[in-house]
């Protein structure tokens, strides 16, 4: 749970992440916007809407900012993240790399699916976990995320 609580945070406040991409840019072209929270599931349980309402991914060139959720609960932390994704692959992979905090340098493989407005991303809350999701699923009393957002629009990123 100690896990989540700063994968949710490092997701909440972290500012201009630098984002990798292989392969082709389509993936990169897909992402460029804003992104809402409509959904988290972690270990099978779904958070409560109030817990995550108006979180946000915004991906504005090469950079992802996460914007933090309406409430703030005074548990979510900033941190950063880099962030690679590999769209050649299906679903596409994506790895998380902690920039900073107690598991800087902790890399968390995950996977992203890109459909219309909407944007599937799951990836593990355990900083041991190496192996990445197969599926977009977060079976019981597991560490894994499953978010759905859905595209918006945004103000504009403030550098």
């Amino acid at each position: 749970m100690r896990m989540m609580t700063m994968l949710l945070a490092g997701f909440a406040l972290f500012v201009a992440l630098p984002v990798g991409f292989a392969g082709d840019g389509d993936e990169l072209k897909k992402l460029q916007g804003a992104w809402e929270i409509a959904n988290l599931i972690v270990g099978g349980v779904p958070v409560a809407d109030k817990e995550i309402a108006g979180m946000k991914f915004v991906f504005k060139d090469k950079t992802l900012t996460i914007t933090p959720p309406k409430s703030d609960t005074g548990v979510v932390v900033p941190r950063t993240f880099s962030v690679t994704v590999d769209g050649k692959k299906q679903p596409a992979t994506v790895d998380l790399t902690a920039l900073d905090g107690e598991l800087k340098g902790n890399v968390s493989p995950g996977i992203l699916e890109v459909k219309a407005d909407t944007l599937r991303w799951c990836q593990s809350d355990d900083p041991k976990a190496k192996v990445r999701p197969a599926a977009f699923a977060s079976p019981e009393k597991s560490a894994i995320y499953l978010f759905t957002f859905k595209k918006t629009q945004a103000a504009p990123v403030k550098k």
